[in-house]
């Protein structure tokens, strides 16, 4: 793909879109975490003044289960981790709710507070959202799931229902951040010039000067030196004279000459949607205190892929990026695209501690699960080369359609 096609395929306003809204999520997550912590001795101060540590057990493990769930869709962002928090959390929440007014039932309006914490944390939670929209439809569903947990919890125990403004609150304040990101998002699409027309306008002005150019040059070739001729000639013209003007007749009126000169390549949806997901990767890792360092991109070929394929090989790669955070001490990895005849390949190269992978238990199943079998699953193969010391380097192979352009060759 040509530098011009590539910068017209990749929407730099959506990725940074994607990007604070990924940001948002994940900080609703981590205030969600720092609740639960405070919560916890909060709760145990509570019970020991007036209730007694004998009935405490209840209460913390339904927060400790909170702490289990919001771990879990740390690690494992995704639709599925959302709706097993949900489901899971709401239980957690209506029980942590119920210990404590059948203990004290006075807290329901003393301290309602305490009471919808976890309720409070249904609604933020939502790690792994990049659109904003889809953010806010989750934050409504974690709202309806929160107080339907409080209202049948009061409910079961007849208490009165009492659900405080907590889980309100949370529903507004990120309500409130998904649509301003959206509704700037929108803004920015009316009111900034769109890319690709820019890119198109620039092709545009370029190709009009170029053709400038050929044009001043093919009137001073055949124009200027047949008018010569003329001017010089004493007498009739001889027939060669008269074939060359001729010529030069004929070469003015073909439109061959207005043609572009440069080779083209059809933009191919796959091929955007896989370097658009690795633009967005890399920025997100960026966010995220890593530098990636991006080379040996394939600029004179299209990478026709699957989606399951793309979606394979973000997936490994994002596995690739995520334990150099975590274990390779390092802050700067390299990122190296390719393309073979008939593979696109992906080199995640870092210069951190490095290690044996000889020594790897078979119980531990990081890059072995996360990457391996990913690629190897949908036809790819993945090469892995570590030593204790000397950084890590791991490369993805998957096999696709390389398109090239017209009369070009390796």
């Amino acid at each position: 793909m040509s530098p011009q096609n590539a910068r017209i395929a990749v929407l730099p306003r959506a990725v940074a879109s994607e990007i604070v809204t990924s940001a948002v999520s994940r900080a609703a997550w981590a205030v969600s975490v720092v609740i639960i912590l405070i919560d916890i001795p909060v709760v145990t101060d509570l019970f020991a003044r007036r209730a007694g540590v004998e009935h405490l057990p209840v209460p913390l493990v339904a927060l400790a289960g909170m702490l289990g769930l919001l771990t879990y869709t740390g690690l494992r962002p995704g639709v599925r981790s959302r709706v097993v928090f949900l489901a899971v959390g709401a239980v957690l929440a209506g029980a942590y709710q119920a210990s404590i007014l059948l203990v004290d039932p006075s807290l329901a309006e003393s301290a309602a507070y305490i009471l919808n914490r976890p309720a409070f944390v249904l609604v933020l939670v939502s790690p792994g959202i990049i659109r904003p929209l889809s953010g806010l439809r989750w934050t409504f569903v974690g709202y309806v799931v929160a107080m339907a947990s409080l209202l049948v919890s009061d409910l079961i125990i007849g208490a009165p229902l009492v659900t405080g403004w907590g889980p309100t609150i949370a529903l507004a304040i990120y309500s409130s951040a998904y649509l301003t990101i959206a509704g700037i998002r929108v803004s920015q699409r009316n009111q900034l010039p769109d890319l690709g027309r820019l890119e198109e306008e620039t092709r545009r002005l370029a190709l009009e000067h170029q053709y400038e150019q050929r044009a001043a040059a093919l009137i001073h070739d055949t124009v200027l030196n047949d008018l010569t001729i003329v001017m010089n000639s004493s007498g009739t013209l001889d027939e060669r004279t008269r074939e060359r003007l001729r010529v030069d007749v004929a070469t003015l009126g073909d439109a061959a000459w207005l043609r572009e000169s440069r080779d083209s390549i059809t933009l191919d949806p796959a091929d955007a949607e896989l370097r658009n997901g690795m633009v967005a990767l890399v920025s997100e890792m960026q966010w995220r205190g890593l530098t990636v360092d991006v080379t040996g991109n394939p600029e004179t070929e299209v990478l026709r892929l699957s989606s399951a394929k793309i979606a394979a090989i973000h997936d490994a790669v994002r596995a690739c990026l995520e334990n150099v955070l975590a274990h390779a001490e390092t802050r700067t990895v390299e990122l190296v695209l390719g393309a073979e005849v008939d593979h696109a390949t992906v080199m995640v190269i870092d210069q951190g501690v490095g290690f044996d992978p000889e020594a790897v238990p078979s119980d531990r199943l990081g890059l072995r699960s996360s990457v391996v079998r990913r690629i190897e699953a949908l036809g790819g193969s993945v090469r892995v080369w570590s030593s204790p010391g000397n950084g890590t380097s791991v490369m993805i192979s998957m096999p696709c359609e390389v398109i090239l352009p017209k009369g070009s060759t390796r």
